[in-house]
């Protein structure tokens, strides 16, 4: 395929996952402040799962196909990116004038770690993906889903003098936007990868994971900018709670059964980034180049161990 017309791919994409995401979140705040839900349900719901939308299309889209690798090896190499990279981003990309401990609600943080439990577990004790598991996690996630959507609604403080019109629409919109310019990264990055004879596996836990997470890392710049750490916190919950759940849910009952390789080493690092993020969430919220450069020399070790 032409390199230059993936490039060309590429970089519209990017485009539109920019753009789609900054809407997005200034569209979730506004929603939060109408309805006087938590910043953090919205991000655990609108943003979680809309920013896991793509991996959706991409781990069933591989598993309809038959390569339940690829699915398996988006999944992880999302959250560990939501983990790591959208971490390092929040850390480097915050206003220096926030430094405080955040008021965030569990809930999505718990389920999350559940959900994890359940899919890391399973794999330890059996080493494959049976299609019970499948049913199993897709029936968690509705519950959850219904669990969070319905949460008691508290009083917010104000959150951006800006006030966006239209503000459904508008959400709905940079919505598409952002999962339309991921789906573009994606797959051309995958016909990129493809060119060097890479494995179904290491694809997904490394390009296709990166591209579905950009919606995560740009949302995040986003949220920095308006200092909304919560938002940020909620939709890696959110996110990577949607992305075993109903992502790995859906793909592992199309196609159930075992993988190419051996994930153990992998599966362990999710989970540990997992309670990682739940450790900062609960610490206090400030710029540090430390924390940002050190998260993604952690991610860049992870890619590099995959080699």
């Amino acid at each position: 395929m032409d390199i230059l017309v993936i490039l060309l791919g590429l970089a519209a994409g990017f485009i539109l996952l920019v753009k789609g995401a900054d809407v997005m979140v200034k569209s979730a705040v506004q929603i939060a402040l109408k309805l006087k839900i938590p910043p953090s349900i919205i991000g655990a719901t609108f943003i979680g799962f809309g920013t896991s939308a793509p991996e959706l299309f991409a781990s069933t889209g591989a598993a309809l196909n038959g390569n339940l690798s690829l699915g398996i090896g988006n999944i992880i190499g999302s959250n560990i990116a939501n983990s790591l990279l959208v971490v390092a981003v929040l850390y480097l990309f915050i206003d220096t004038s926030y430094n405080k401990k955040i008021d965030l609600n569990p809930t999505s943080a718990l389920w999350m770690m559940v959900v994890t439990t359940v899919f890391v577990s399973s794999y330890i004790l059996i080493n494959e993906f049976p299609f019970i598991l499948g049913i199993t996690l897709l029936i968690l996630v509705v519950a959850i889903t219904y669990k969070l959507v319905n949460e008691e609604a508290i009083e917010d403080e104000e959150f951006m003098e800006e006030t966006i019109t239209n503000v459904w629409p508008k959400a709905a919109l940079s919505l598409g936007a952002t999962i339309f310019g991921s789906s573009l990264v994606v797959n051309n990055a995958i016909d990129l990868a493809e060119l060097f004879g890479i494995s179904s596996l290491i694809i997904g836990v490394t390009v296709v994971a990166l591209g579905t997470s950009l919606p995560e890392v740009a949302g995040t710049i986003a949220a920095a900018r308006l200092k909304k750490p919560d938002i940020v916190f909620g939709n890696i919950f959110g996110s990577n709670l949607f992305n075993i759940g109903l992502v790995g849910g859906a793909s592992i009952v199309i196609q159930p059964g075992n993988i190419e390789s051996d994930v153990l080493i992998q599966m362990f690092m999710m989970y540990f980034v997992s309670l990682m993020v739940i450790i900062f969430s609960r610490s206090t919220v400030k710029r540090s180049s430390l924390v940002g450069f050190s998260m993604l020399g952690a991610y860049s070790l992870f890619i590099f161990s995959l080699f």
